[in-house]
């Protein structure tokens, strides 16, 4: 299970988001889905803790971060609780979306 709580994220003067709060059971699919520039990726990232947030929380399972107090041991354990694909804007060009990203 993914649980956010208060989740905050600001590049300089912009907030990309403000205390967000979510909760994704475990088989549930969810989609993030927005116009571009608006946190998305950087959603993704926080809840993975490749980007660190401001403020609230992220837990995967049984594993917290408690933002902005986290240390690089906390971030590895959480990571270790996830499966992350960098972003591209090409999908295989012999496949079409559901299959590209089956594999």
């Amino acid at each position: 299970m993914i649980t956010i709580k208060n989740l905050t994220k600001r590049f300089g003067e912009q907030t990309l988001f403000s205390d967000l709060n979510l909760t994704i059971k475990p088989g549930e699919i969810v989609a993030i889905i927005g116009p571009s520039g608006t946190g998305k990726s950087t959603l993704l990232r926080t809840i993975n803790s490749l980007e660190q947030a401001d403020s609230g929380s992220v837990t995967i399972n049984d594993v917290s971060l408690h933002y902005p107090k986290t240390n690089a041991q906390q971030r590895l354990a959480l990571r270790q609780q996830t499966g992350f694909v960098f972003q591209n804007y090409a999908l295989f060009q012999h496949l079409t979306a559901k299959p590209s990203f089956s594999i």
